[in-house]
Parts: structure tokens; C-alpha cells; sequence
């Protein structure tokens, strides 16, 4: 693939077509919140930084939804909706990525962008993109349209392939692929997120359901 003829297509499709399908999939979902807004904790090691950890899996039991699941506890999720950072920070995430996937319809998206140095870690690993048909999620992060803020952060989850098992609120899931990575916030603003991995069902290409639901594959991160 030449990725230096296909970025800019891309980005513009991203930042268009993208953000209007994740503004699609707001107003087709219900506006209660499924989970409590998850907070970015201060690093005490290290000025103006904080630590976000959340999680994704191949369905919903373990407990973001409720104890059972929830209204739909087959669907892929992750496990916090709401996010919750300082402006003017970095903010050191961590993402533990316990699901299985495939292929991106869209390779664009395998590659680590908008994070500091361009770079993320796969398992202690640097990298600056991933196997495009290995994917499990990404997390992609971009401002509202009309809300002026530009902030852009997408980060491709490799599908899970560790082996091993772990118990988590009703569900059993494979160890998990652990993703690491770091931004920097501006002014404050609230920023949307969703997953460009077709992971919903088949209705819009595998972009239905958990996809164009919010609280599953997508949600919000506010800069305060």
C-alpha cells in the first residue's frame, strides 16, 4: 500500500466521514450513562501528567454495563464510556485489549498517530503501526466538529493472541495485549472516541450495534 498517497484522502475521511458517522451513532443511542466517568490520576513522579487505564473486550460481562451484562452482554465494549482529563497535560494511557479481531477495512488505521513522538508500546514493544489484519480495536480520538478544538490521537489494538485465561466480573477472557501510549491535552473542550474496527454487526458494514451505540465502542473525553 503507498501511504504517502493515501493520508491525506484518509485524514480528510477521518475527520469528515468519520466524525459524522461517531455524531450518527450518539443520536441512535440511549443518553443514560452506562459507567461512571473515569477519572486521570495524578502522577506524583511526574508534573502536569496523569494515568489513564481502561479496557476493551469481546463482550460485556464484565461489569461496565451491569453485573450481567447489561441490555445487550454480547456485545464488544469497553470499559468506560466518559473519560475525564486536566488541560495542559500529558496524559500517560494504558489500555488493556482483550479481544479477538481481524482486518481493518480501512489501513489507515493501523498506523499510531497524534501520540507523543508518534510512537505507542504493544507488550513493551515500540511501534509506529501494527498488523493491519491483526486488529482488535482502535482508539481514536478527535474534536467535535463546530466545537473548534483539533486535538487528534488514534491508536490501533492488536488483536489478542497471548493465551491464558483471566476472570473479570462475569466473563472470561485471554490475557490481555497491553497498549501504551502518551498525548498532550490543550484548553478544555469535550472530544469524541470510537473504534474504527468494523467490530458491530452487520448492518452500515459491521459499523451497527455496539458500533454506532454509545457506551460501547464510543464515548467522550473531556479536558477540564
Amino acid at each position: 500500500m503507498n501511504r504517502s498517497k493515501s493520508v491525506a484522502t484518509a485524514l480528510a475521511s477521518v475527520v469528515l466521514g468519520g466524525a459524522a458517522l461517531a455524531l450518527a451513532g450518539f443520536a441512535l443511542a440511549s443518553n443514560t450513562p452506562h459507567q461512571k466517568t473515569l477519572q486521570c490520576v495524578t502522577d506524583a513522579t511526574q508534573a502536569n501528567t496523569c494515568n489513564l487505564t481502561f479496557s476493551t473486550f469481546p463482550d460485556s460481562l464484565a461489569g461496565q454495563h451491569g453485573a450481567t451484562g447489561g441490555p445487550h452482554p454480547d456485545w464488544v465494549s469497553y470499559s468506560n464510556q466518559a473519560m475525564e482529563v486536566p488541560a495542559n497535560t500529558t496524559v500517560n494511557v494504558t489500555i488493556k485489549q482483550y479481544d479477538s479481531g481481524g482486518a481493518l477495512n480501512n489501513y489507515f488505521f493501523d498506523q499510531v498517530m497524534g501520540t507523543i513522538g508518534g510512537t505507542a508500546t504493544v507488550n513493551g514493544v515500540t511501534v509506529t503501526h501494527v498488523d493491519p489484519t491483526n486488529i482488535g480495536h482502535t482508539f481514536t480520538l478527535r474534536g467535535i466538529p463546530g466545537s473548534g478544538s483539533s486535538l487528534f490521537v488514534s491508536v490501533p489494538l492488536p488483536a489478542d493472541s497471548k493465551g491464558g485465561t483471566v476472570k473479570i466480573g462475569a466473563g472470561v477472557y485471554t490475557a490481555p495485549n497491553i497498549i501504551k501510549f502518551s498525548f498532550k491535552t490543550g484548553s478544555k473542550g469535550v472530544y469524541e472516541w470510537n473504534c474504527e474496527f468494523p467490530c458491530g454487526g452487520s448492518r452500515q458494514g459491521q459499523f451497527g450495534e455496539a458500533m454506532s451505540t454509545y457506551g460501547y465502542m464510543s464515548g467522550t473525553l473531556t479536558v477540564k
